[in-house]
């Protein structure tokens, strides 16, 4: 991804925090239980009707169905919503220990929106890895051209020219350096 790829992208979502399919899922949500509370009520009128049950009785059975109904659904879309986050969680501790060979897994259950969030994160850890190897080299070749030039520096007759070439070599991988990064 580029850089005018992310900053279009930053602009796109800038109104919105949670993604349109959280939002869908959550609706989702919403209604199930209104559902289940709506059918929990048809019950539990049936009950008072058919059976002659007490209205506290009815009461108590329509508001612990309500909350077993919340609950399970809460807890079904809880690990579905957390669960993957918890797993990336797990994966980029072992990429913060300095394993940027690692990418992070995507599941066939998860949801779309995780799924987005993992390819940017592995986009992210490629280019940090790129970065770093770079990083690498630009360490390399700095530590290298500085004993070439304590070198030249600790001879009798230092060659001043040599050493402002070295020097200049020196800024321009340095720049190269930040221009790419």
């Amino acid at each position: 991804m580029t850089k005018e790829d992310s900053l279009k992208m930053t602009r796109n979502h800038q109104r919105f925090f949670a993604s349109r399919d959280i939002h869908f899922s959550l609706a989702f949500l919403i209604v199930l239980t209104l559902l289940g509370g709506i059918t929990l009520l048809v019950f539990s009128f049936w009950l008072l009707n058919e059976y002659g049950l007490p209205p506290l009785l009815t009461g108590l059975l329509l508001v612990a169905g309500y909350a077993a109904i919340v609950l399970i659904l809460s807890l079904f879309f809880a690990e579905r919503f957390v669960g993957p986050f918890k797993r990336l969680e797990y994966e980029m501790k072992i990429v913060s220990k300095g394993n940027l060979e690692r990418r992070l897994s995507v599941r066939g259950g998860d949801d779309l929106h995780v799924r987005h969030f993992v390819r940017y994160l592995n986009v992210f850890i490629s280019e940090f890895e790129e970065m770093s190897k770079e990083y690498n080299k630009l360490n390399s070749a700095v530590s290298t051209k500085i004993s070439d030039i304590a070198n030249e520096l600790s001879r009798e007759k230092a060659d001043n020219e040599r050493i402002k070439e070295e020097i200049k070599t020196l800024q321009r991988i340095i720049q190269e350096f930040r221009e790419k990064w």
